[in-house]
């Protein structure tokens, strides 16, 4: 007598479900990060966005340059004015109580007034106020800058 062979009922690969997703709660709407309206714009068009106190400062700066170091160029980066002469050497950023201008090799100025900020032997820089007027010494200070990059080169190569 021949015997049925018993097969057992053939188990059925269980589907991966991936777990639940949690609902989403919807996050309150975020503001597109900015992007700098001045992007490839000139010093002046920059300037002339800025609040009439910051122009104040801003344009009798870069008169100053212009003056001080004839041969410099100047352009916007990093979103704000920079001069360059072999490097950059010179920066304007307005702030909403100040304006910085800053200096890249301000550490290794002399800087006899003590009109300099900051620390270690990079960036320095000049805060001015509403108001305020461009201190006399700053051409010294743009002077100064120019001797060191044309001394020691770019600022931003080490």
């Amino acid at each position: 007598m021949a015997t049925a062979k018993k097969t057992a009922p053939k188990k059925t690969a269980a589907k991966k479900t991936a777990p639940k997703k949690a609902t989403a709660v919807a996050k309150p709407a975020r503001a597109a990060p900015k992007e700098s309206p001045m992007k490839g714009s000139t010093i002046d068009a920059y300037v002339g966005a800025l609040e009439t106190w910051q122009q104040e400062i801003a344009r009798p700066f870069a008169a100053l340059i212009a003056k001080v170091a004839p041969n410099s160029s100047a352009y916007i980066k990093w979103g704000h004015p920079v001069w360059d002469h072999g490097g950059p050497f010179a920066l304007l950023k307005p702030a909403k109580a100040h304006v910085t201008l800053g200096f890249w090799r301000g550490g290794q100025m002399k800087d006899a007034e003590g009109l300099l900020e900051g620390d270690g032997d990079g960036m320095r820089y000049v805060k001015i106020k509403s108001g305020q007027q461009l201190p006399s010494s700053l051409a010294e200070l743009v002077r100064e800058a120019v001797a060191l990059n044309t001394q020691h080169g770019d600022p931003l190569k080490r």
